[in-house]
C-alpha cells in the first residue's frame, strides 16, 4: 500500500484529514461494470483512508467542472459575462455562493481550451478580451481562479488603478501567447493574463452601496451605469472585427434562463452524496484540464518581473510558478483508487467491499472538512471567529494547503487573494457546539475607537477593520457583515434570509401608486426611481394612505403576481397584487452526521406568495416603495452616515429576529427564528431551528504590521494578526 496524503506534512493536520465520520448521509453505489485496470489496493481500511485523502484533494476540481455547468445553464453560457448589476445578492435571486450584498456581481465559467463549447458562440477559443473600466475611484477586484479555485489573476483598484479603459488578454496554457506579459497583434497592444488550466471562473466584485437612494453616486443604479456596464469580455477575434473595441454586453437583454434550464441545472448544483458520482466528476474535470507543468505560462519567470496582475504560487520566494503546478505527486498517490489525469476508473477486481469501503472514505473526507471549517483558527484569541489571512486564495500542495482549499469551496466555492480579502465567519460565541448562533436569539457586536479596549500596543482588539483609506480616510476597498443562514445540505448555501426583507429603515415610500383596483385586488405603479422592474417575489411597503386601502403602512409586503406590464419608456406601467407572505422552496431534510439537517428556505426566485390581500376601495395618494433588504451592513454605511454612532464613537451591530430593545432600526440585520419562519410556512412544515453565520468581509485591508492594526500576519511573525475581530454577544 502506498502512503496518502498524510505523510506529505504535518501529523496535526493529517489527523484532521482522516478524522472518522460521523454519518454523513450516502451510501456506496452497487458495484458498476470494471472498467479500469486491476488495483493493487484491495484492503477496505486502506481504501477507506486514501478515499478521504482523495476527496480532500479533488473537491476543488469537482466543484469547478460542476459549477462549470450549473451557470452555464444558470448566470450565462461559458465564455460570457453574467450576472445583473441593476439588483445586489438578495434572498430571492441567484446570486453566487454566500452572496455579498456591499457588492455588484459579473460573473463568467470561462473555457480555455479551444475546444468548442455547445451552446455559446464564444467557445472554440484560447484567447478571451476582457475590457475593464477605470479603477482609480470605483472600486473593484476581478478575480480569475483556475480549475482548483487557485487565483492565477487580480484586477482592479489594489493591482492595477487606472483612470482609464484596459483591455487584458486572457488566454489559457496553450495558447501561443500564454508565455507573454504585454502583447501588440495586429496593432493593438493588451496586457496578458494567462491562466494554468482551461477550465476558469472568473468573479467580479463592484462595490456598491444598496442602502442608499438610487441618485446617490454609490447607489446601485449609478454604479451599474458608472461602473459594471463598462466591464466587456470578449473573444479575440470578436474584439479585432470591432476594429479593437469591446463589444458591452446588451443592457436591455441580459441573459435569461428559460425554465427549462433552470430545471437542468438542479442537476449540477449541490455535491454528489455518492463516492462514485464524486471521483467521475473529479475525473473529468482533470481529463479535461491536465495540470501545469513546470514551464506553463510564466513559468520559471522572476518574481521581480512579474506582473502586478499575476498571482504568484503560495509562499513564492524568488520564482514564479504557477498556482496548481506541484500536484502531480498528489495525484499519482491516488492511482490504487482508480483517479488519474485520464479520468475515473473503477478497479476491475473491486468488488462490494471495495466500493463501500470507497464511500465510508468519502464520507470521512466530507467530515473532516466540515470539522475543519468549524474550528480552524478558532480560539478566545480570536473571539472566536475563525480564517485564513495567508495560504488562501493560493493554496500551498500540502496536506494543509488541499484542506483549507476545500474548507472555502465548503464555505462558499472560492476566495481571493489575502491582500484583496479577507472573510471571517462564526459560528458560537465560545467555540463549542453549545453556543451555536440560532436565528431565534439576539446577539450584537461593538466597534470601539481606537486603540482599541485601551491597548497601546498590538494586537488591538474590537477597532473597525483596519483597511488602506483614500486621502478622507475612507476606505478604498470596503468591509461588512453579513448574517446568513446555514444548511450543511446544500452546496449553494450559505443563504441570504428573507428575514432581511423585514427591516425598512433603509427604504423610502416616497412614490405614488398609479391606481388601486378593489374589484381585482390590483395595484398599478410606475418604473421605480431604486432597483428594476418589479417580479413576483419583490418587497415592498406602502406609507402615505395604506390604510385607507385595508393595507397596514410602514409593513413588508410582497409582489404575489408576475407584474402586467403596460406602456413604454416613462409611461410603463405595472399591475399586480399583494401578499403578507412568500414561500420559498425547503430544502429537503437529511440525516447528516447523525442530525437532521436542511428545512432551509433556499435563496433563489423559485416559491409561492401566501394568500393575496384583500384591497379595500379606498381614494386619495397611496404611497409605496420597493424594500432595500438589510441582510449587511459596514464601512458603506458608516460613509453614508446612516449606521448609527454610540456616544462615545463605537459601533454597534445587532442580530435578531425582531428590534432588539433600545437599538438604532438602522443598525440591525434581522434573523430567521423557527417562530417567524412556522408562521409563513405552518407549524407542520418540514422546518429546522435556523442556524446563522455571520460572516465579515474587508476588502483591500490594511497590509501586515508590526506595529498598526491589521488582519494580516505582522512581518516579524509575532503573532496570526495584529487586529482582533469584535466578540459576539448573546442579549436574550
Amino acid at each position: 500500500m502506498r502512503p496518502g496524503l498524510a505523510l506529505l506534512t504535518t501529523a496535526a493536520a493529517a489527523a484532521l484529514l482522516v478524522a472518522p465520520a460521523a454519518g454523513l448521509a450516502g451510501t456506496a453505489a452497487s458495484t458498476p461494470s470494471p472498467k479500469g485496470p486491476p488495483s493493487p489496493l484491495t484492503e477496505p481500511a486502506a481504501i477507506q483512508k486514501l478515499a478521504a485523502d482523495a476527496y480532500v484533494w479533488a473537491l476543488a476540481p469537482e466543484f469547478v467542472y460542476r459549477f462549470l455547468k450549473y451557470n452555464a445553464l444558470k448566470t450565462a453560457p461559458v465564455n460570457m459575462l453574467g450576472g445583473k448589476g441593476t439588483s445586489a445578492a438578495a434572498w430571492n435571486n441567484l446570486a453566487t455562493n454566500a452572496g455579498d450584498a456591499s457588492v455588484l456581481y459579473l460573473n463568467s465559467m470561462i473555457d480555455l481550451s479551444g475546444r468548442p463549447v455547445a451552446g455559446t458562440q464564444n467557445g472554440g477559443t484560447k484567447e478571451m478580451v476582457l475590457t475593464v473600466p477605470p479603477s482609480a475611484t470605483n472600486y473593484y477586484v476581478v478575480n480569475l481562479l483556475d480549475d482548483f479555485i487557485n487565483s492565477t489573476g487580480s484586477i482592479g483598484t489594489r493591482t492595477t488603478p487606472s483612470k482609464k479603459s484596459t483591455s487584458y488578454l486572457v488566454v489559457g496554457p496553450t495558447s501561443k501567447y500564454a508565455h507573454k506579459r504585454v502583447v501588440t497583434i495586429n496593432g493593438f497592444t493588451y496586457r496578458v493574463l494567462a491562466t494554468d488550466t482551461d477550465y476558469n471562473w472568473m468573479l467580479i466584485r463592484i462595490r456598491a452601496d444598496s442602502l442608499v437612494p438610487a441618485s446617490d453616486p454609490s447607489s446601485v443604479a449609478s454604479i451599474n451605469a458608472s461602473t459594471v456596464q463598462k466591464f466587456a469580455f470578449n473573444t479575440l477575434a470578436q474584439f479585432q472585427d470591432n476594429g479593437n473595441k469591446p463589444i458591452y454586453p446588451s443592457s436591455s437583454a441580459p441573459y435569461e434562463p428559460t425554465k427549462a434550464q433552470l430545471n437542468r441545472a438542479q442537476k449540477w448544483k449541490n455535491a454528489p452524496t455518492q463516492a462514485l458520482t464524486f471521483f467521475k466528476q473529479a475525473g473529468r474535470s482533470l481529463a479535461l484540464n491536465p495540470l501545469p507543468s513546470r514551464t506553463t505560462g510564466l513559468g520559471a519567470t522572476p518574481m521581480s518581473a512579474l506582473p502586478a496582475w499575476v498571482v504568484p504560487q503560495a509562499n513564492a520566494k524568488k520564482v514564479f510558478q504557477n498556482p496548481s503546478y506541484g500536484q502531480a505527486r498528489a495525484l499519482r498517490l491516488f492511482r490504487p483508487l482508480g483517479l488519474t489525469a485520464r479520468g475515473y476508473f473503477v478497479p476491475r477486481n473491486w468488488g462490494t467491499t471495495q466500493m463501500d469501503a470507497l464511500q465510508a472514505g468519502y464520507n470521512d473526507g466530507a467530515s473532516a472538512v466540515a470539522n475543519l471549517q468549524s474550528a480552524l483558527g478558532v480560539s478566545a484569541s480570536t473571539n472566536f471567529w475563525t480564517y485564513l489571512n495567508n495560504d488562501i486564495g493560493t493554496y500551498p500542495n500540502s496536506v494543509e494547503g488541499y484542506l483549507f482549499r476545500a474548507s472555502v469551496v465548503v464555505a462558499g466555492g472560492s476566495a481571493n487573494v489575502p491582500l484583496d480579502a479577507i472573510y471571517a465567519q462564526i459560528n458560537n460565541t465560545d467555540g463549542t457546539s453549545a453556543t451555536q448562533l440560532a436565528g431565534g436569539n439576539t446577539y450584537k457586536m461593538t466597534f470601539v475607537p481606537p486603540p482599541g479596549l485601551t491597548s497601546p500596543t498590538p494586537p488591538f482588539n474590537s477597532t473597525l477593520p483596519p483597511t488602506v483609506n483614500n486621502s478622507s480616510g475612507q476606505p478604498k476597498g470596503f468591509w461588512s457583515i453579513h448574517a446568513y443562514q446555514t444548511d450543511p445540505s446544500q452546496s449553494a448555501a450559505p443563504f441570504i434570509t428573507q428575514a432581511s426583507a423585514q427591516n425598512l429603515a433603509y427604504s423610502q415610500a416616497n412614490l405614488t401608486v398609479k391606481s388601486v383596483s378593489a374589484t381585482n385586488d390590483t395595484i398599478t405603479v410606475g418604473m421605480p426611481t431604486w432597483g428594476a422592474a418589479p417580479i413576483a417575489s419583490q418587497p415592498v411597503f406602502f406609507g402615505t394612505g395604506a390604510a385607507a386601502y385595508g393595507l397596514q403602512p410602514n409593513t413588508t409586503y410582497y409582489v404575489a403576481t408576475t407584474p402586467t406590464v403596460k406602456g413604454k419608456g416613462k409611461k410603463t406601467s405595472y399591475t399586480f397584487k399583494v401578499s403578507t407572505t412568500w414561500k420559498q422552496v425547503l430544502s429537503p431534510i437529511v440525516q447528516m452526521n447523525g442530525q437532521s439537517v436542511g428545512g432551509v428556505p433556499e435563496q433563489g426566485p423559485d416559491g409561492t406568495p401566501g394568500p393575496t390581500v384583500d384591497i379595500a376601495a379606498g381614494s386619495g395618494t397611496l404611497n409605496w416603495g420597493p424594500v432595500q433588504p438589510v441582510s449587511q451592513l459596514g464601512s458603506q454605511q458608516i460613509t453614508s452616515g446612516q449606521l448609527a454612532p454610540n456616544s462615545d464613537g463605537s459601533y454597534t451591530i445587532w442580530f435578531g429576529p425582531t428590534l432588539p430593545a433600545n437599538a438604532p432600526a438602522t443598525n440591525w440585520i434581522p434573523t430567521p427564528s423557527l417562530t417567524s419562519l412556522q408562521a409563513i410556512y405552518g407549524a407542520s412544515a418540514a422546518l429546522t431551528a435556523p442556524q446563522i453565520r455571520p460572516m465579515l468581509r474587508i476588502y483591500y485591508p490594511t497590509p501586515g504590521s508590526n506595529t498598526a492594526a491589521s488582519i494580516l500576519p505582522p512581518p516579524n511573525g509575532s503573532m496570526k494578526a495584529t487586529w482582533v475581530i469584535p466578540a459576539i454577544q448573546q442579549v436574550n
